[in-house]
């Protein structure tokens, strides 16, 4: 396992630096120029020359790629052109509502599949099929962004059982943090629930009628331990790959939730530094969640280990 994991970083290494290569490429398509945006509309094009040769905008693409790849393997991902902060040190500081918000959002996916799926899985066709059947075509067809205004407007604002908008780190109460991340992570959760709803009850519904699933029927085994020991792990195979698609859009879809409940994470930063044309930073967001996204399907990879053992490596 350890050679298998060790193989697998090798070879994100390759895949990075292409990755790296695209995001510094496709920056430079964003129409404007952030020596102008820096200068102000009034500036002379003696301050913006002046200010293009201090970011270093008229030197060679491939002498700044070479530049700021070199410090980004340092782990410096440059300074804010507006702030001067520190890259890094500012997606340190939003990193953390972001991966609440993704984590809570899985969780609470999770604790509406799993039951929901096996319970339709097992009895297709039944009262309980049909209802987890619509549920999760409900919660495929309603935008998150909507059903968050929704969940704002009757939670939060005509019954304030809720916080409209915010975040409050855990170490400051976890009454208050689980009351400002419950919303949003329900809304970024549902439609991957449904997804997930979806894929484990079709997967329950074959796994039920394979030869081993009788077999230990036929030995007498408790109808709980031959679904959860026995069916339940062979149709969550797929789950489990499905979830890291899940996962990775999650991370993508907490821009919009983010500012549907004005939440400082990474995704209101990306939407800021677009607007604002803030280079360093749209690169910092772009290459960390490059990152988190290979090291989920790293995760995921493992994880077939476990439910399947034909896929260890030896």
């Amino acid at each position: 396992m350890l050679r298998f994991v060790l193989e697998r970083l090798l070879a994100m290494i390759p895949l990075l630096l292409v990755v790296s290569l695209l995001v510094f490429s496709m920056v430079l398509l964003i129409p404007g120029d952030p020596a102008y945006l820096l200068a102000g509309e009034d500036a002379s094009p003696e301050t913006v020359e002046r200010i293009r040769e201090e970011l270093g905008l008229n030197e060679p693409v491939l002498v700044r790629y070479g530049h700021w790849l070199w410090a980004l393997l340092q782990g410096d991902l440059g300074t804010s052109l507006f702030s001067d902060q520190s890259v890094a040190d500012v997606l340190l500081q939003r990193l953390p509502v972001t991966l609440s918000l993704a984590l809570m959002a899985i969780a609470i996916a999770l604790a509406i599949s799993v039951p929901a799926g096996i319970l339709a899985g097992i009895r297709p066709g039944s009262v309980i099929d049909r209802v987890v059947t619509v549920g999760a075509s409900a919660g495929l067809a309603i935008p998150n962004f909507w059903l968050g205004l929704m969940l704002a407007l009757v939670l939060a604002i005509r019954q304030p059982w809720f916080p409209a908008t915010g975040y409050v780190p855990m170490a400051a109460g976890l009454g208050q943090w689980w009351s400002h991340i419950l919303l949003p992570a329900f809304t970024l959760g549902f439609a991957a629930a449904a997804i997930l709803t979806r894929q484990l009850r079709g997967a329950m519904v074959d796994v039920m009628d394979q030869d081993f699933v009788r077999t230990a029927r036929a030995k007498g085994l408790p109808h709980r331990k031959v679904v959860v020991k026995h069916a339940f792990k062979n149709a969550a195979i797929p789950m489990v790959t499905i979830l890291g698609v899940q996962a990775n859009s999650l991370l993508g879809g907490t821009i919009i939730v983010e500012q549907v409940f004005g939440m400082p994470g990474i995704g209101q930063l990306a939407v800021a530094s677009v607007f604002t044309r803030d280079l360093p930073m749209i690169q910092g967001v772009v290459i960390m969640a490059v990152f988190v996204a290979v090291l989920i399907n790293l995760l995921v990879d493992i994880s077939y280990g476990y439910f399947n053992p034909k896929v260890r490596p030896q």
